[in-house]
């Protein structure tokens, strides 16, 4: 029988190995630890290794839905759920808070169905609910590296005509992390109605805690924001209106004393003012929507 013998490492072989190691373990904490982070130069090591971490996938729509409705609908993105009530997924959201990577997939869900057929038709007061399921990229195992936080079943209702606002994948979220350690998350939105299209943002905050259970939920909807807009497709070219078309910015401010921020839309484009008449528009139309704290929702003033 052979004996295997271990190699014995040098001095030199041993010291790089505990170099590598240490820098392994230290691109690993860089990567999990925004402000470090920006204080240090960024190796190439530390590059590779937040890019592997950005790169896990995360939690794919068969998980989300069932984690929200105990019902597996196989990997489809909208079945039904209960007494006629179709539940839909929406979008999924990566971010990082308080030094914890996030995955929070949202979704929308139709009323139940009980009258006969006809009785239950959808006007434009009828919204859709919205549900979430939050998970944290803190796994044991790289096989199951997201770990279920939990979700909520309603955390407000939007939309019309039992549709919800679409998700406008041309433009990326807005973030602001507020200094109570909640973020606002704005998502981009768009829609089309009586030959107007429509953007704007719909807007939500996410409150890890401390917070009243009785009151407050995880996440939140606390309302939508517009724009822009574009008429082209009812104008026929000025023929029958003047044919305008607004575009708006979305940012975020600190609002005085208070945790939740100020929001802003500055818009540029045009506008009707009047029968056969339009203007640019410029920065006094910008508009500015505040928190009202009782209403939970944003409002303009």
């Amino acid at each position: 029988m052979k004996t295997i013998r271990k190699a014995r490492l040098t001095p030199r072989a041993a010291l790089l190995r505990t170099t590598m190691a240490g820098l392994a373990a230290s691109a690993l904490a860089a990567a999990f630890s925004p402000a470090a982070h920006a204080l240090e130069p960024v190796s190439n090591a530390t590059r590779q290794d937040v890019a592997q971490a950005a790169a896990v996938a995360p939690p794919d729509v068969r998980t989300v839905m069932q984690s929200i409705y105990q019902v597996d609908g196989q990997g489809k993105d909208s079945y039904e759920v209960a007494n006629g009530s179709v539940a839909t997924y929406w979008y999924g959201h990566a971010f990082e808070l308080n030094g914890t990577r996030y995955f929070t997939g949202f979704t929308w869900d139709t009323r139940e169905r009980y009258g006969k057929p006809g009785e239950d038709d959808a006007g434009p007061d009828i919204q859709v609910n919205l549900a979430e399921a939050t998970y944290t990229l803190t796994g044991s195992t790289p096989d199951k590296p997201w770990q279920f936080r939990g979700m909520t079943n309603t955390i407000g209702n939007f939309g019309a005509y039992e549709k919800p606002e679409f998700v406008d994948p041309k433009r990326k979220p807005v973030e602001y992390r507020t200094p109570a350690g909640k973020l606002v998350l704005a998502v981009p939105t768009d829609g089309f109605d009586n030959g107007t299209s429509f953007t704007g943002y719909a807007l939500f905050v996410f409150n890890p805690g401390p917070r009243d259970e009785l009151k407050d939920k995880v996440w939140t909807y606390v309302g939508s924001v517009n724009t822009g807009s574009d008429n082209s497709a009812a104008c026929a070219d000025g023929d029958v209106m003047p044919c305008v078309s607004s575009q708006g910015e979305l940012s975020f401010a600190a609002h005085g004393g208070g945790d939740m921020p100020r929001i802003s839309v500055k818009v540029s484009g045009t506008t009707i003012t009047g029968p056969g008449k339009t203007r640019q528009l410029g920065a006094a139309d910008t508009v500015t929507y505040h928190y009202d704290a009782a209403g939970k929702k944003y409002a303009s003033q």
